[in-house]
């Protein structure tokens, strides 16, 4: 069928092909539009070097609002956390009182024994999340963990025999 000279095809064709470029200027014009999940892209100065009121990777977020996908840094998992170790008064209850937090005494025999208390904890780097980025983890165990290097130890069997002749 022809329709003013041209065949109805090639109208319908030139229809779709005026509606996919406007969804392409749409869909290019939203990406340009600032957002909050933006990729952080740190802007340099002439010498090439980053602001440095914000360095690449520690964005600081502002919590402002609950249902954004930022969330507090308080709020993440042990993953994605680094934390001091506790800080030992050494039986100074005045200190311990002073600062809010810390061991008086160190493990137990069972976990009702153990003192626990709040340490000083920070969000990795490249983490984002809602400042501040240091904050005070609680329930912790007053527990002194020692690692030793396998080369420093000393040397153990890994396979040995009992007097049965078994192994294990």
């Amino acid at each position: 069928m022809v329709l003013g000279g041209c065949p109805v095809s090639y109208l319908l064709l030139c229809g779709q092909a005026a509606l996919l470029l406007g969804n392409l200027l749409l869909l290019h014009c939203v990406s340009r539009s600032h957002s909050q999940n933006t990729t952080y892209e740190p802007e340099f100065t002439s010498s090439g070097t980053a602001h440095p009121e914000v360095s690449a990777g520690t964005q600081s977020w502002k919590y402002v609002d609950p249902q954004s996908p930022v969330i507090l840094c308080s709020y993440l998992p042990d993953e994605f956390i680094e934390c001091e170790d506790p800080v030992d008064h050494v039986g100074n209850a005045t200190a311990s009182q002073e600062l809010g937090y810390g061991c008086l005494k160190f493990g137990g025999q069972a976990y009702s024994d153990v003192e626990h208390t709040s340490v000083q904890c920070r969000a990795l780097e490249g983490i984002e999340c809602a400042d501040p980025r240091t904050f005070l983890r609680e329930n912790k165990p007053c527990i002194k963990v020692f690692m030793q290097k396998i080369s420093e130890a000393e040397p153990v069997k890994i396979f040995s025999r009992s007097r049965n002749g078994h192994g294990f």
